[in-house]
């Protein structure tokens, strides 16, 4: 029952966001690792979360994304189809960052270089 309510609070703090909090990033790295297509374009919709943001081992959620879930019974990691649909929402959502950084530059930032090496 405790994780019900920890995603409560989690969906809750998100709604009432208005800009990219460290809770809002860390539901990002929840729904995208989780294969959740559902509440991962809800929140990317938004336009308000950092898709670039890591967490304290500098993984993005594309990348726990594309790692997908680990299977206790035969110890793998496994990429579901909604990990799979998690990664193209988040590759869609790097690319606007991307893009949004690279048109707003007067010079060279961390964002604009980024770009150069996505782009690559």
């Amino acid at each position: 029952h405790i994780h019900h309510y920890v995603h409560r609070a989690r969906e809750e703090a998100c709604a009432s966001a208005t800009e990219s909090t460290p809770v809002v990033e860390e539901a990002l790295r929840f729904y995208a690792p989780s294969g959740d297509e559902a509440r991962l374009t809800a929140l990317l919709e938004r336009g308000i979360v950092n898709v670039m943001a890591t967490d304290e081992d500098d993984k993005m959620a594309i990348d726990l994304a594309k790692r997908g879930s680990y299977n206790k019974e035969t110890k793998e990691w496994v990429q579901s189809e909604g990990h799979k649909a998690c990664v193209a929402l988040l590759k869609e959502a790097m690319n606007k960052a991307y893009e949004e950084a690279c048109a707003s530059a007067t010079e060279s930032t961390p964002g604009v270089e980024e770009a150069l090496r996505f782009y690559a």
